[in-house]
């Protein structure tokens, strides 16, 4: 079947099953009007999915609205489309993209230079029953393609559903917002929604690693919740809990990202196009577990991302501190799936490590899993401590060291490096001699020390890092830093084994230095 392509710059797409039609929208009514013709009004959001559903091939929505469209806004020069019911499920390989409606510009400001300044003109709101679903891929088509972009959606259930084994695409969307993506779409804690629900096996992408593919979720329940063990997942270069601006929360009243049983999934990326701001959400920018039940995320990894900050990084936008429950501060990073979690959070090669700031309670808890790999990240400004390793699902604050590190619990409650002397080494260097009591029954070889330069709990630049080799296990090694290294106060010492258990923070502070006499150094 062919089908004419809509609107004043109407084409007749012809021919073969594979050839794509594209399918302009020159309606904002909700009705089911799917003839797409170059007559005027007879094309709406609605209408053309379901016609593209009734095509072969790959297929393609664009926006034609004009201005004397009963949708239009003329305060905010946009076009809302308010749904009814559920929008309906694509049958097969779909585009719908917002930037083709005129007055529409993707973003063009890279993480370096601030948020997103995307003009959006399409608005689709569910103005029906809670329940309902916008932009969904669940279809008998289990290897159905759907991208999307340039959508501001708000007031569904779940403003976006992907299902199935294609690799879908949500780019350069505002979800949750309003079309500047300056406020929440609805004030209040009813009927928030999810922003992107992930129901299948991916892979999936949302957001990328392009200016125009950032998106906003915000002013949500949550931003990104799954619901089913996605392979290949990439979320990358998204506003979660912030304006478009990247400069002030629109608060996620629950979670930014809440995974469970993932396999092989990036949360940002190595490189500074791939950086997520995850900042504003009420509780947890990131939780990865669910109820009681063992969970495992192999080769999950958490690269790059600024978390609990602005764009710059420079300006707080906590995450954890909820209005509504200021005597629950909640972590900005929460593990509690149990069993093995093999996940990186942060590393030491170039872009891998987070920046995790101002959190309401700990910057990252550890409660259950084990083989969680921290190490890798800058801490500053949370209420709690940098790292909390837990026998439970809750915070239950430092963890004193054990004879050969018997015990068990997040990350086996890895002992962390205990210092035993201080020795100047010139002018302007000195050793730390320390020590990990962590038998190699109880901990994996060879284990790993890391030095940062810290101030209070804050974990401020990493200066070193010493191997602990088995045939030197729990005997006295040694670390050279900088004088510098104690100009915040304090050098801060973290402990990872060979299968990624890191410990909480072992701290050597100032004042047993000018004790030793360093001050004359």
């Amino acid at each position: 079947m062919n089908r004419l392509a809509s609107g004043a710059t109407a084409a007749l797409l012809i021919a073969g099953p594979s050839q794509a039609a594209v399918l302009t929208v020159d309606t904002s009514s909700d009705a089911a009007l799917s003839a797409c013709t170059p007559a005027p009004a007879d094309c709406s959001l609605r209408g053309a999915i379901l016609a593209a559903n009734g095509l072969p091939g790959a297929d393609r929505i664009e926006f034609a609205l004009l201005e004397s469209d009963p949708g239009y806004q003329p305060a905010s020069a946009h076009w809302r489309i308010e749904a009814q019911s559920a929008m309906p499920n694509n049958a097969g390989d779909l585009e719908i993209d917002g930037y083709t409606q005129p007055g529409a510009l993707a973003n063009t400001q890279s993480p370096e230079a601030g948020g997103s300044n995307a003009v959006l003109k399409v608005e689709l709101r569910n103005a029906g029953q809670s329940s309902n679903t916008g932009i969904d891929s669940s279809s008998a088509n289990f290897n159905a393609q759907l991208v999307l972009r340039g959508l501001a959606i708000s007031r569904f259930a779940s403003q976006v559903v992907l299902s199935g084994g294609a690799a879908h695409r949500v780019e350069g969307c505002f979800l949750g917002t309003d079309i500047q993506g300056t406020a929440a779409s609805q004030t209040g804690n009813s009927g928030l929604g999810i922003g992107v629900r992930v129901q299948g096996e991916g892979p999936y992408v949302i957001g990328g690693e392009t200016p125009a593919a950032r998106n906003v979720l915000s002013g949500l329940l949550s931003g990104i919740v799954s619901f089913s063990v996605p392979n290949g997942l990439r979320i990358r270069g998204n506003l979660i809990g912030t304006n478009a601006a990247g400069t002030a929360a629109i608060a996620n009243r629950s979670y930014g990202i809440d995974l469970t049983s993932f396999r092989d999934v990036v949360i940002g990326g190595t490189t500074p196009a791939a950086r997520n701001v995850i900042s504003g959400n009420e509780f947890t920018a990131i939780q990865l577990g669910a109820g009681t039940a063992p969970a495992t995320f192999p080769n999950l990894r958490v690269f790059g991302n600024y978390i609990g900050t602005d764009w710059s990084g420079s300006l707080p936008i906590p995450n954890g501190r909820n209005a509504a429950s200021p005597s629950q501060p909640q972590p900005s990073i929460l593990l509690f799936a149990g069993g093995a979690c093999s996940v990186q959070i942060g590393g030491f090669g170039a872009g891998e490590s987070n920046l995790i700031a101002h959190g309401g309670a700990q910057g990252i808890l550890v409660g259950t899993c084990t083989r969680v790999a921290a190490a890798g990240n800058l801490h500053i400004g949370h209420r709690g401590m940098a790292i909390d390793t837990s026998a439970t699902s809750f915070a239950d604050g430092p963890t004193a060291n054990d004879a050969g590190d018997a015990d068990s619990g997040g990350n086996r409650l890895q002992n962390s490096p205990d210092v035993v002397d201080a020795v100047p080494v010139g002018a302007d260097r000195f050793r730390l001699d320390l020590r990990v009591d962590s038998a190699p029954g109880n901990a994996t070889y060879p284990l790993r020390v890391d030095a940062f330069r810290g101030r209070g709990a804050d974990l401020l630049e990493h200066l070193a890092q010493r191997t602990i080799t088995l045939a030197e296990a729990q005997t006295v090694v040694s670390i050279e830093l900088p004088l510098s290294a104690l100009a915040d106060g304090a050098v801060q010492l973290l402990a990872t084994d060979a299968e990624g258990n890191t410990s909480e923070v072992g701290r050597y502070a100032l004042s047993p230095v000018f004790a030793d006499g360093f001050e004359s150094l």
